[in-house]
């Protein structure tokens, strides 16, 4: 009975001696030879950098108001483009018909901010005067005219401005002359970035428009979904990115199996992913521009450099 005892207990001993040694093969092993370090092969992709924001719409426009009292007659309708010289309304017995003096979009919704809402005064608006404004849209269209009430507005179709305000974490997404795009509810309308303001705590940010959207003239406050870059190219998850000497890098396995630390030029990044120059770049060392090589589409990285 003794010795079936001692053979239980060897048998014990040699498997608990055995699954120490498995999870020193599969643990410790590779911790001390990197064999299964973290890592992700570069590949293409395409990355999206989006923001909403509260936009404001800007749009030159003039609103026509009655000169005199009486029955209106309509020509057109909303949003409808009419030539110089053309007639848009009458008011009957005033003996007065409105004549377009350009060529223009009709509008009969007026806010009475046509004034605050110009190309002219864009750059001059103030982030807490704007957003304690009471919007309100009215269409002007009726049965009869008094005096000195708007009958229409006219709005040019060939350029149009959004103003915004971004705040720190999200200014770096705009750069002036940068193509942006609108999601907006009858579609998708692509612009550039006009102007940055710095506006204190903010940045004004204007965004210029020169395709004409259907809706623009009713248009002045909304909330809308812009895609400020969009591009294709090498994709990089940002733990991934690592500084060494104030230079952004990666590190890469070379082809004796260890990792080497490669730079890397950022071309945009949504926060999570950033998307960068692919083989090399150029960058500036003192009076010459030098190139410098870079990660390649299939280059093998470090997930977590900083546990190198």
């Amino acid at each position: 009975m003794r010795k079936k005892g001692k053979a239980k207990r060897i048998l014990l001993y040699l498997f608990i001696a055995a699954v120490f040694g498995l999870a020193a093969a599969i643990y410790i092993y590779p911790m001390v030879t990197g064999a299964l370090t973290p890592t992700t092969v570069v590949e293409y992709g395409n990355l999206r950098v989006t923001t909403n924001e509260t936009c404001y719409f800007i749009r030159r426009e003039a609103v026509v108001p009655a000169t005199s009292s009486g029955t209106i007659q309509y020509f057109f309708e909303e949003g409808e483009l009419v030539r110089k010289g053309t007639r848009v309304v009458d008011v009957i017995h005033s003996g007065h018909s409105y004549i377009t003096s350009e060529n223009s979009v009709i509008s009969y919704y007026i806010d009475g901010l046509e004034d605050m809402f110009s190309p002219d005064s864009m750059r001059d608006l103030k982030k807490d005067k704007v957003e304690a404004l009471d919007i309100i849209i009215s269409d002007t269209r009726r049965e009869s005219a008094i005096v000195g009430e708007p009958l229409y507005k006219t709005v040019d179709n060939s350029v149009w401005y959004v103003a915004l305000w971004a705040d720190p974490e999200t200014v770096i997404n705009y750069t002036k002359g940068k193509t942006v795009y609108l999601n907006l509810p009858l579609g998708q309308v692509k612009g550039t970035t006009y102007d940055i303001i710095d506006s204190g705590d903010h940045w004004l940010i204007l965004l210029k428009f020169t395709r004409y959207y259907e809706d623009l003239p009713k248009l002045r406050k909304m909330d809308v979904e812009i895609i400020t870059s969009d591009y294709e190219g090498l994709i990089i998850a940002n733990r991934s990115i690592t500084t060494m000497e104030g230079k952004p890098g990666v590190y890469v396995r070379t082809i004796s199996g260890d990792f080497s630390f490669t730079p890397v030029s950022v071309i945009t990044s949504d926060g999570e992913y950033s998307l960068v120059e692919s083989s090399f770049y150029y960058e500036k060392q003192g009076d010459e521009t030098v190139k410098v090589n870079t990660v390649k589409v299939y280059d093998e990285i470090l997930n977590h450099p900083e546990k190198k």
